[in-house]
């Protein structure tokens, strides 16, 4: 019988194979780039049905433990190892889905007929990039030895700058976004490997699962565990290193959607349960809680729990006002996307099994309907040309199963229910009020509130706004574009309405596996949802939802017949309309406005807090600062003064041979 560890790693190691050997088939005459991108493909939709296999090993068999070789070098024994539980399986399962979907949309967006970035019918290294990248997440999470999971986490950091410059290598917004994205995700990456230095240092292995059973006696955890919270930070786009993401939407919309804002993000999410809540539990557990004075606003969580928490939930709610007045559609979705994946942070944070719950069904559903989004907008920039929202709309009659599909996935972000986003939203919010956080319950409804106020300009901008009146003929987005938005929604109806079938079988059992326990303070039957604090039953939900979906058509119905009746009679008392110092405020502030939002965006002034909490003015002090002093360093180079360097080569030598005596 074939051990199942072999099918893990498999599972790692086909997509980083078929990557590299991809350029080799590439170079076959005449139908090499065809056959090239044909394995891509089918490979990564192999990836998905092997972790779907993985899953029920799992289920039928428990934990996958294996390992194919171990290294012993002077830093430690390298071993290639996996532990593949449900924790593992959620993130993997669900990106590999996700990069199936993007290559297969890339087939056509990468082409000559994209009306925006036309790209020649060639193989490229966005199939090949995808791939090692899937490759590697997967490695990274089905590890259990701390420097496997570095160095697949350094090549997806490779891959995501490679990919960031694809589109125009020789434009300078693309490079500095590319060195933006590099230096800021290796700023996590040098957390994590400094984390496993000093647990390695302490406890003498890099096996991530053996470190559990030294957390408590080791004085050296609570520094390990601030390292690991600042490694995960730039990879799930957490305050104060998320900059990267929206700058880096100038790559093609499939890198966009899945590298930057399906994988990736993915990898930063997994570190938080993984190691607070099991590899560290009984740190976190066994550290200070909040002060006294706090606990009635915040709840009696750990310092841990709350400063993973509440970094969460400032992200949650500062990102989206920098969205409410983006007019590029790509990067106006990127804060939409941070936002939500604050919401998620802050769930995970809290730490109770009621609250991994809540992040791990957020970790799904946004996978899904980011990737709806972000598919949508591609297919309306790939047909139009154009990326801002002053450029787009009325796109929904032009392209109508795009618009539904897009709506769909804006819906599902805004939480409406039975698209499944709403699930996670009522789960975090019990999780809140269980632990007695009234804050967190707070910050979680309104963050809400403004990551649907931005994503709803989005789709109105795009789909529904008034046409600008396009030069080229608009049609309808083609088929190998549409079947991943389709698919996808699809998913999104089905979850939506059953949160149970996710719940019961990958959610749950997870959360039993970080416990060591089966957890009941959550059930999930067909129909409803019940935990210690509340049920959501989701017959009753469905038949009031659409009942009020019926009311609000026939009114908005009812409202443009009297619209229209009303105009016509205003045109006949009024047949010249007046002129307002050149200025309609109709198209100002109206629902269908060409200023979405013009009140809250010009009265309000939210630029200003925008720019109050605009981190990359720090991040631009600092490397102004770090600029000017390598210029003053030149003072020291031997071409333009040999008695300085001289001298500085003298001092620095003295200074380490003094080093050396002192320290024996």
């Amino acid at each position: 019988m074939i051990d199942n560890s072999l099918l893990a790693f498999a599972t790692i190691l086909t997509p980083i194979f078929v990557a590299i050997l991809a350029h080799l088939i590439a170079k076959i005459p005449r139908i090499g780039n065809g056959l090239a991108k044909f394995f891509c493909v089918i490979t990564a939709y192999a990836t998905f049905l092997t972790i779907l296999m993985l899953t029920y090993i799992v289920t039928e068999k428990g934990i996958v433990v294996g390992s194919i070789f171990t290294i012993s070098l002077p830093i430690g024994n390298f071993a290639l190892s996996v532990h593949v539980d449900y924790l593992a399986l959620i993130p993997t399962l669900f990106s590999a889905l996700f990069a199936s979907f993007a290559l297969t949309y890339s087939l056509r967006y990468l082409s000559l007929e994209n009306k925006h970035r036309p790209v020649p019918p060639i193989f490229n290294r966005v199939y090949s990039l995808v791939l090692l990248f899937l490759g590697s997440m997967i490695g990274a999470c089905f590890t259990s030895n701390m420097l496997a999971l570095l160095i697949f986490w350094e090549i997806t950091g490779l891959c995501s700058y490679a990919l960031i410059t694809f589109a125009k290598e020789e434009d300078v917004v693309c490079r500095a976004s590319a060195l933006k994205a590099f230096i800021l995700l290796h700023i996590g990456g040098l957390g994590l490997l400094m984390a496993g230095i000093l647990m390695y240092s302490a406890v003498g292995t890099w096996e991530i699962h053996e470190w559990r059973l030294y957390s408590l006696t080791n004085p050296t955890v609570s520094l390990v565990m601030f390292l690991l919270f600042i490694g995960a930070l730039p990879k799930a786009v957490q305050f104060p290193f998320y900059t990267w993401l929206p700058d880096a939407a100038v790559a093609p919309t499939p890198v966009t959607a899945y590298v930057l804002h399906g994988g990736s993000f993915l990898m930063g999410l997994y570190v938080f349960p993984r190691f607070f809540s099991q590899v560290f539990s009984p740190s976190v557990q066994a550290s200070a809680t909040l002060p006294v004075q706090l606990a009635p606003f915040f709840g009696n969580i750990s310092v841990w729990n709350f400063m993973i928490a509440i970094t969460g939930a400032f992200t949650m709610m500062v990102t989206p006002l920098f969205a409410l007045i983006e007019s590029d559609v790509k990067r106006l979705i990127a804060y939409c996307h941070i936002s939500a994946v604050g919401g998620t942070v802050m769930a995970l944070g809290l730490g109770t099994p009621l609250a991994i719950a809540s992040g791990l069904i957020s970790m799904i559903m946004h996978v899904l309907f980011c990737c709806i989004i972000f598919f949508a907008c591609g297919a309306a920039i790939y047909r139009t040309g154009k990326t801002s929202l002053e450029h787009l709309g009325g796109l929904y009659s032009l392209m109508p199963i795009t618009a539904v599909c897009g709506s769909i996935g804006a819906l599902s972000f805004a939480g409406i229910p039975f698209l499944g986003y709403f699930t996670a939203v009522w789960l975090g919010i019990h999780a809140s009020l269980e632990l007695n956080a009234p804050v967190f319950a707070i910050l979680l409804f309104f963050g809400s509130v403004f990551k649907t106020a931005a994503i709803l300009r989005m789709l109105h901008g795009v789909f529904f706004g008034k046409a600008p009146g396009y030069k080229v003929k608009i049609t309808e987005a083609p088929a190998l574009m549409l079947f991943p938005m389709v698919t996808l929604s699809a998913c999104l109806l089905v979850f939506g309405v059953f949160p149970q079938l996710l719940l019961n079988y990958l959610v749950l059992p997870a959360i039993s596996q970080l416990k060591s326990q089966l957890y009941s303070g959550l059930t999930s039957d067909l129909g409803s949802i019940v935990t210690m604090s509340g049920s959501l039953d989701l017959t009753l939900m469905s038949f009031l939802f659409f009942l009020c979906l019926g009311i609000m058509i026939m009114g908005i119905y009812a409202s443009k017949s009297f619209a229209h009746t009303e105009k016509s009679y205003i045109k006949k008392e009024e047949p010249i309309k007046p002129f307002l110092c050149g200025e309609d405020v109709d198209l100002l502030d109206g629902a269908r406005a060409y200023h979405f939002y013009h009140t809250l965006t010009h009265v309000v002034r939210i630029y200003r807090v925008c720019r109050a909490f605009d981190i990359d003015r720090s991040y631009n002090a600092v490397s102004k600062s770090f600029s000017n002093f390598c210029v003053k360093l030149l003072r020291f180079d031997i071409q333009q003064n040999y008695f300085a360097a001289f001298a500085s080569f003298i001092a620095g030598a003295i200074v380490l041979v003094l080093l050396a005596v002192l320290g024996g």
